[in-house]
């Protein structure tokens, strides 16, 4: 049988961060799963003895999952590929090292890495990947996902009557972009929807969307503690065909329109999906969605005869 080379990768993290990865190659015959079982059993020597690369950027675990997750990494090692002169179709097994030990959870393909491979559970289903439901032809369809995941529950509300309800669920998803946007830090909020909204329109400022926001999802009202100590005005939705209203009264909130705004934060939302054409922003958008939830993420346990039902 001919034999070719299969490799050993071993991405290393030292103190958090993957600078270097290393390879260290087997001329091996045989099937591929027959190599792959070779690989995995000299993982334990292969890894002080590969030859080290430095990455084109540093990773941390989390930023190298979500490289995982949007694609194969294959092309992040190259370098070594080339140098060895691995064959076009590679047979490798990669092993994340921490701190000088091989550290896995579970055996999984090369390919991109899905989450609903991953939480299957034989017979029971597993959690649906929005990876799976939104590349397609090796494009991320972000905003029929950003509508799927808010805008639809948004509008649903809206129309139904529970503006309150739809308002409060506005201002979570504006919540979540701007956490995936700038990460979990001050001003995230107002510096998402002064570079993605237009809110002159409507009459209010990102600051004042902000109080309303902490008032409506904390206490259901419309006085925040800025609000109530007099450094932001107070602002108040409402519904109707005017595009905008006049304050009737200086101690009253002043007035906006929930569609209106409604509208323009869906429009921010797409000029901020297509800024994602980026690959390496698509990575950190990855990293942090999916540590979010949605309701397109539910695991859909298939029911047993022991299962109780829930009836509301």
């Amino acid at each position: 049988m001919v034999e070719e080379r299969a490799f050993n990768i071993f991405v290393y993290f030292d103190q958090g961060v993957a600078r270097q990865y290393g390879a260290r190659h087997h001329r091996l015959a045989g099937d591929d799963e027959a190599k792959l079982r070779h690989l995995r059993a000299n993982i334990e020597t292969d890894h002080a003895k590969a030859k080290r690369f430095d990455f084109g950027r540093t990773f941390t675990p989390e930023e190298w999952i979500a490289a995982q997750r949007f694609s194969e990494v294959t092309r992040y090692f190259e370098e070594a590929f080339s140098n060895y002169r691995a064959p076009r179709a590679v047979v490798y097994c990669m092993t994340p090292v921490v701190d000088g030990v091989p550290t896995f959870d579970e055996q999984v393909s090369t390919g991109p890495f899905r989450g609903d491979v991953v939480t299957q559970i034989e017979g029971r289903g597993s959690v649906p990947d929005y990876l799976v439901t939104y590349v397609r032809e090796n494009t991320f369809h972000l905003a029929e996902l950003l509508n799927d995941d808010y805008f639809k529950a948004i509008k649903l509300l809206f129309n139904a009557g529970h503006h309150v309800s739809s308002a409060k669920l506005l201002m979570s998803c504006v919540d979540t972009l701007a956490f995936v946007e700038h990460g979990d830090r001050r001003g995230n909020f107002t510096d998402w929807l002064d570079a993605y909204v237009d809110l002159a329109p409507i009459g209010i400022t990102a600051v004042e969307v902000w109080e309303f926001r902490n008032s409506i999802l904390h206490m259901t009202n419309l006085a925040s503690r800025q609000v109530l100590a007099g450094k932001v005005s107070s602002i108040s939705p409402y519904i109707g065909s005017a595009h905008t209203m006049p304050r009737l009264d200086p101690r009253l909130p002043k007035p906006f329109n929930l569609y209106r705004l409604m509208l323009a934060v869906g429009g921010g939302a797409g000029k901020w999906a297509q800024t994602y054409a980026d690959t390496e922003k698509m990575l950190k958008f990855i990293e942090r969605y999916d540590t979010t939830i949605s309701d397109g993420r539910v695991a859909r346990w298939q029911s047993t005869s022991s299962d109780p039902e829930i009836q509301l």
